[in-house]
């Protein structure tokens, strides 16, 4: 069990045994195999913040995070991306705040990556932010890979800032939303 008898490595995140977390990865392998490789069916769906999601998702930005990462202090949405029985593929982490859309981040599994799976999960951001009456989304970034991803998908530049986060210099895209463009 974790908790302070427990040793630190006994705990992958508080209140969860690291056993029941080499478990599910065992379960997901199974289940890619029986796949085949091939495109399976796909679900995206919204979840709270309190949710097994929530730290399944932090552990998994930890994972991608340098020594310079940031956690996130908002009370944020996340849009999930899972197969047919529920594994979770990837994910996308975001607020709203006065018909503005700032998106966080977007993680997918190192082996999931390059099969679409962002450009899914951005588009679903784009639409529940629309939905909920944001008229522009807005994503803070240091990686130029995210840069030309946002650019191909209608989003631009906005504004650079040197020496930010981390002392990086970093890019504000955004993207109007909806049928107001700003």
């Amino acid at each position: 069990m974790c908790g302070a008898a427990a040793a630190p490595d006994d705990c992958l995140y508080s209140g969860t045994p690291k056993v029941a977390l080499v478990l599910r990865m065992e379960m997901r392998e199974v289940s890619l195999q029986k796949a085949g490789g091939g495109m399976s069916e796909l679900t995206i769906r919204e979840m709270e913040q309190d949710g097994d999601f929530a730290a399944w998702y932090s552990e998994l930005l930890e994972l991608e995070q340098d020594t310079g990462g940031m956690s996130g202090a908002l009370d944020e949405r996340y849009l999930i991306l899972s197969n047919e029985i529920g594994d979770w593929i990837g994910g996308l982490r975001y607020w709203l705040r006065g018909g503005v859309a700032h998106l966080v981040d977007v993680v997918v599994l190192p082996q999931e990556r390059h099969q679409g799976h962002a450009h899914r999960l951005l588009a679903a951001f784009e639409r529940r932010a629309s939905e909920s009456g944001a008229h522009l989304a807005e994503f803070w970034t240091d990686d130029t890979r995210s840069e030309g991803l946002l650019a191909a998908l209608g989003w631009r530049k906005a504004f650079v800032r040197d020496n930010y986060v981390a002392h990086r210099t970093w890019a504000l895209m955004e993207k109007p939303l909806g049928s107001d463009p700003v």
